[in-house]
């Protein structure tokens, strides 16, 4: 995939994330979702904070390699899923459609950002994840497949909340 294939499917990504806040009304917000641990509003905040990581985590595969591998082989992936779920739960009661669609927004335009100023060579640059990491990100993880994991991790928690609409 190259960077304007990479920037129609964030694009694209960001459209079904607006219709999906959309289609999901906000008094469900605060229901319990197949993830005991979250609310439909807990999921819906948490898939807005993926851009925004996924853009650090370019980064730090394209200008510092070394450490980055460094850190994903000494940061326990259980640490990483607790502050995970501490960073979505309990988002319900503060989150309106409103905030969820201007803070995905900025998020996207973070994601972008970070894909204009990647060059097209440093796609195929690769980090190391734990092989206990999320599902779609472990082992060699290139930039061009970090930057298609925001559609993915759209597409997961999506999933979850298919029965909210």
């Amino acid at each position: 995939m190259n960077k304007k294939e990479i920037e129609a499917q964030l694009d694209d990504t960001h459209r079904r994330f607006i219709e999906l806040v959309n289609s999901i009304p906000e008094e469900t917000y605060s229901l319990p979702t197949a993830n005991p641990a979250w609310s439909v509003g807990d999921i819906l905040f948490h898939i807005t904070l993926g851009p925004r990581a996924l853009a650090f985590e370019v980064w730090m595969t394209v200008h510092a390699t070394g450490l980055y591998n460094f850190l994903m082989r000494r940061f326990p992936s259980r640490f990483f899923n607790s502050v995970n779920a501490w960073f979505g739960r309990g988002r319900s009661k503060r989150v309106s459609r409103q905030s969820l669609l201007k803070a995905y927004g900025k998020a996207h335009a973070v994601i972008k950002s970070r894909l204009r100023r990647t060059r097209e060579e440093d796609l195929g640059k690769i980090a190391i994840y734990p092989v206990d990491f999320v599902s779609d990100l472990k082992g060699e993880v290139s930039v061009e497949r970090l930057f298609r994991y925001v559609t993915g991790h759209f597409e997961e928690h999506e999933t979850a909340l298919q029965l909210h609409r």
